[in-house]
């Protein structure tokens, strides 16, 4: 009984129509490979790791198909990539506000090149981006022309509603921030802070959302050939930036916690103070995991641009 209730919710994790298809199997198998008993986390990772390839080839960002549709995939999938990067660039820059105010001007120069090389490598990325998007927006007002609003009207109004929700409590905790101390805004107020968490997760629920609709949207244009190829390439650009940022991300918090440890840990200046940052943790990690995605949607667009064009 346990094996068959976790192998039916490890199956929710599939789309639904290859659950229709082949759910039952897969159910048998999970069933078969634990003995009737507990389902080893081998399996389960197995599982889940096939399931979100499967979710990426439903959403049109997996690495089949004609030379067209892997392109589009591939720089779909870097578009996600970008999308959760961004997430853990703003955690960082929130967590760097003020950092040469207290900082020894004689240890100021790693850090500051570092810091330099992640917000240089932040504005090209997010050019290239806006870029991408100019080179699509023919192709979406023909599309929308020939009358494909109402395939993606749900989600757009689904993402408008998450944005106004978020217009409307960033509204609210900025004059609620007006009545409050600077220490009460920099957590000596519980319940100040818990509507920050809150307003954040908003602020990644409506990117998440628009970053949905882009996708929904783009796997339904009909996009140029020269429009492909031109996309691959922004998309191995942004990627590259991404690894850039990354990697200078790394070196300026390794540069601040030997030079001004006390600022990582929240602490007056020239007192002692931890290296490790749980919040730069988390933002390094999705800065990774967001490298990889955008490594591997890169490596798909680029592979497939020689046999864009072919004729079966």
């Amino acid at each position: 009984m346990r094996a068959a209730r976790t192998g039916r919710r490890l199956l929710r994790l599939y789309p639904a129509g290859w659950r229709a298809r082949y759910g039952d199997e897969l159910e048998a198998l999970i069933v078969d490979a634990s003995g009737g008993g507990r389902v080893p986390w081998r399996t389960r990772a197995d599982v889940v790791r096939a399931a979100a390839r499967e979710r990426a080839a439903a959403a049109g960002l997996g690495g089949a198909g004609p030379a067209g549709e892997r392109v589009r995939g591939g720089v779909l999938l870097v578009l996600c990539a970008w999308a959760l990067f961004v997430v853990g660039g703003l955690v960082v820059q929130r967590t760097s506000e003020h950092w040469q105010a207290v900082t020894p001007a004689a240890d100021r120069a790693l850090p500051s090149a570092a810091f330099a090389v992640l917000v240089g490598a932040a504005a090209c990325a997010s050019v290239l981006v806006v870029a991408g998007t100019a080179l699509a927006l023919p192709s979406l007002i023909a599309f929308l022309r020939g009358g494909g609003w109402p395939q993606i009207r749900s989600r757009v109004i689904g993402a408008t509603v998450v944005t106004d929700v978020t217009v409307v409590a960033t509204i609210g905790l900025v004059v609620w921030a007006g009545t409050l101390t600077a220490a009460e805004r920099d957590g000596g107020d519980v319940a100040y802070a818990a509507a920050f968490v809150i307003w954040a997760l908003l602020g990644v629920a409506c990117l998440g959302a628009w970053t949905l609709v882009a996708v929904a949207v783009a796997r339904r244009l009909r996009l140029p050939e020269a429009t492909l190829r031109a996309e691959a390439w922004i998309a191995a650009a942004v990627a590259a930036a991404m690894v850039a940022m990354t990697a200078a991300a790394v070196v300026w918090w390794a540069a601040l916690a030997s030079a001004a440890p006390w600022f990582l840990s929240g602490r007056p200046a020239g007192a002692t103070g931890a290296t490790f940052a749980p919040q730069l943790a988390v933002a390094v990690a999705l800065m990774l995991a967001a490298v990889a995605l955008a490594a591997a949607g890169a490596r798909q667009a680029v592979r497939a641009l020689p046999e864009l064009g072919e004729r079966p």
